[in-house]
């Protein structure tokens, strides 16, 4: 598998740290996020978001992905106040990830 976008993130204060991975499918400028992969070292909440949103990327366009934002990691996980920290996580590798891939 070839990845087309990476991308890290950590959180010191948590001790978490975060790589997505993203290839794609489809033609130029119809391209789809065809396989999405993690690698999450912390607590289950990240790997949790981290896993959630690999597999709801899956699929969907890079204009979908994103608009990918926290409501939906609560939404779809249920977060306590103090694990939403783990879904920001996510998310700044997800836009590190599609930065990666390009615009």
């Amino acid at each position: 598998m070839q990845w087309q976008g990476s991308g890290r993130a950590d959180t010191p204060a948590a001790d978490a740290h975060c790589r997505l991975f993203l290839a794609a499918q489809g033609e130029a400028g119809s391209e789809y996020i065809a396989q999405a992969a993690f690698a999450v070292f912390g607590p289950p909440v990240a790997i949790a978001c981290a896993d959630w949103a690999c597999e709801w990327l899956q699929g969907r366009t890079i204009e979908t992905a994103r608009s990918l934002n926290s409501k939906d990691f609560d939404k779809a996980l249920c977060l306590a106040p103090a694990e939403r920290y783990a879904a920001l996580l996510v998310l700044d590798a997800l836009n590190a990830a599609l930065a990666d891939w390009g615009p």
